[in-house]
Parts: C-alpha cells; structure tokens; sequence
C-alpha cells in the first residue's frame, strides 16, 4: 500500500442562520474564485439525518437498497462517494478525508469552503442579513466559530464588526470578499 501526503489546504466556514444567505452567497463566491483559477472545494453540512443524493431506480441507488454501506460511482470525468455512518464525522476528518482523496487523484484544490458547522472550530465568515428575522437581533460571534470577516447588510452588526477590527463586506461585494479569500492562500 502506498502511502500519499495529505496536503495542508486552507479552510474557511460560512456561517449563519437558515436563512441568512449562505448557499447564494457561496455560489457567488465559488463561481468568482473560479473564474481567477482558484480551485475550490466545498463542504456542505446538513444538519438533518436522512437526505438522499442518489437517483431512485438507478444503479447506485440500487446497490445501497441492497445493503451496500458503501458506493462509489465513477465517470471519465467525475466521482461521487456515498456511505452509511454510524456518527457524524468531525469536521476535520472530513477535511482530512477530502484532502486525502484529492491528493490520491492529483486534483488538490487551493481552498475549502465549508457551509455550516458553526462549531467546527475554522475561521469563520459570519453573514447577517437585514431580511431574514433570525439575524435582527443576533449579535457577532454567536456561531461558535473566531470570526475572521462578515458579510452583512445591517449596520448595528457592521459598527459592532469594524469596531472589533474586523473585515466586513456587503452582501453583493462579492469581489472584495474574493479578494481578502484569495489573501488567506
């Protein structure tokens, strides 16, 4: 068995309320990083049990039926991993494994963004939205995560950030947010 070097790649939490923006802001942020010819790889946590990411019917939807704990579909030009857990991974493991697996393929990315796990002990970036009821009176910091930038359109939350030195960006800034990422490299 070979051994592979599992690189050190930063990784960086978006984190908020439902409903605060996360996804759409992501989309932007991965579609802007892209285009500059960063490579990016994403972590989504999904804090319910039980979705499904295979097609009803089809092959590898069929193996899991079957009892399959494990299935791994493979094309020419992708490849998606689906296991049954008994525990929820840590984040870092899940880094590590993601990592791990990208090294083995010679396909490492340059960063990681990670939607959610607000208690999973990376540097965060905090998003605050004036339109969404959970974020009128939340306060800066409440995710658990060190909170190294926000993205917010409230301007009690950027007063309370700049105060603390903090980098903070509106929510269609998206370059300039790009731009302090692409300082982390």
């Amino acid at each position: 068995m070979t051994t592979t070097e599992i690189p050190t790649v930063p990784a960086i939490a978006f984190v908020g309320k439902q409903n605060s923006g996360k996804t759409v802001l992501l989309e932007k942020v991965i579609a802007t990083l892209t285009q500059r010819g960063i490579s990016v790889a994403t972590i989504k946590h999904h804090s319910h049990a039980g979705f499904e990411f295979d097609i009803t019917g089809k092959d590898s939807w069929r193996h899991r039926q079957a009892g399959s704990t494990q299935t791994v579909i493979v094309a020419p030009d992708q490849i998606a991993s689906v296991r049954s857990i008994t525990r929820e991974p840590k984040l870092e493991q899940i880094i590590e494994s993601l990592l791990y697996e990208s090294s083995v393929l010679e396909d490492v990315p340059q960063l990681i963004l990670v939607e959610g796990y607000r208690h999973g002990g990376l540097p965060t970036v905090e998003l605050f939205r004036a339109a969404n009821p959970n974020d009128v009176n939340r306060d800066l910091g409440e995710e658990g995560n060190t909170v190294v930038a926000v993205v917010t359109d409230i301007p009690r939350v950027e007063a309370q950030t700049r105060a603390q030195g903090l980098p903070c960006f509106d929510l269609d800034d998206t370059e300039s947010l790009c731009g302090f990422l692409v300082g982390i490299l």
